[in-house]
């Protein structure tokens, strides 16, 4: 098991000088709590949408830019934010992957999932539930193993968790979406 000293002495090979303090027992819980989600307990499709974000991010060297990977944005509304950001933080203990550490969602991600109309207005237009769905059904796509989910209502309880979180109705805008990303994990 990790201990903080081995995740601060792999921080400080790396020249970080201070650490997002996530503790051996924290990396044990996000193991076990993957795929979580509060609204329907476990499932294999917020496992993989985790896995294949970790996969991801540490190809692209490990940065908390996690929204700017479709499979991340993917996962971290599948399951409990908090432990997508727990898990990605003991794979790079160096850097926070929780909350208001991270960058904003990249335009782009929210445009593939919202289509051609988040360029064409002032305001882009908000999420729909059947955005969600196609998006989350075309990140399951891309995993090795394609664990869909059992029905689309799982699906669908995720995108309702969202819209409650948000009160933005039965669509969900950009900003509204940014913060759940962001802050959803702390309440």
């Amino acid at each position: 098991m990790l201990s903080f000293k081995s995740l601060a002495l792999t921080a400080a090979a790396f020249g970080f000088s201070s650490v997002y303090a996530i503790t051996g027992a924290d990396c044990y819980a996000a193991a076990h709590g993957e795929g979580y989600h509060p609204t329907g307990g476990f499932t294999a499709t917020g496992t993989e949408l985790l896995r294949r974000c970790k996969s991801q991010d540490a190809s692209q060297g490990y940065t908390n830019n996690v929204l700017a990977i479709p499979s991340c944005v993917a996962a971290y509304t599948s399951q409990s934010g908090n432990e997508v950001g727990l898990s990605l933080g003991c794979q790079h203990p160096a850097t926070d992957f929780n909350g208001t550490a991270l960058p904003h969602l990249d335009f782009n991600i929210y445009a593939q999932i919202v289509g051609n109309c988040a360029w064409n207005q002032p305001e882009a237009c908000p999420i729909t539930q059947q955005n969600f769905i196609d998006f989350i059904y075309g990140q399951i796509q891309l995993t090795d193993s394609k664990p869909w989910p059992s029905s689309v209502d799982v699906v669908i309880n995720w995108y309702k968790y969202i819209t409650d979180w948000t009160k933005t109705g039965d669509t969900i805008p950009y900003h509204n979406f940014d913060d759940f990303l962001h802050y959803s994990y702390s309440t």
